[in-house]
């Protein structure tokens, strides 16, 4: 259970009970859902030309499955993946479905390596499916570039 709170892009609380099995003493597996409801918020935006783009979210709800699994290849090497559908009914691409929305599907995939006792990196990689363009940061809707999907 938690919230979030910020002044440009609205709020959000959640609701996430979770379930995780020990398969063995190297593998296992979780499983959650989640509900998330958005408050509705506006943010603008500030063309080249001087205009201003104003967008808005009506805020909602969704509601977000996922199942993971964590596998730990050795005592100092941890892999994990989740993958996870938002079954909400809010138009995918639509502003209104969240301005950073998580994408109606996806996955993640990490590597955990400890380096000592209290030091641990992890990088990984992350793929949505049916969220908006807006969310990506480097996407610009006035010129095409890095991120935009006309580039």
């Amino acid at each position: 259970m938690g919230a979030s709170f910020s002044n440009g892009f609205g709020s959000a609380t959640y609701v996430e009970p979770s379930v995780r099995y020990q398969v063995s003493n190297r593998f296992r597996v979780n499983t959650s859902l989640a509900y998330v409801h958005t408050t509705p918020y506006n943010t603008s935006a500030t063309g080249p030309e001087g205009t201003t783009v104003m967008y808005r979210n009506g805020g909602g709800s969704h509601y977000i499955a996922s199942v993971g699994v964590d596998y730990l290849a050795s005592d100092r090497l941890m892999l994990s993946g989740n993958i996870w559908r938002d079954f909400s009914n809010l138009p995918a691409g639509d502003l209104s479905a969240g301005f950073y929305s998580p994408g109606r599907m996806g996955a993640d995939f990490r590597a955990t390596y400890k380096i000592t006792e209290h030091f641990t990196v992890t990088g990984g990689v992350r793929y949505t499916e049916g969220s908006s363009p807006f969310g990506n940061p480097y996407y610009s809707p006035f010129a095409p570039g890095f991120g935009n999907s006309n580039w």
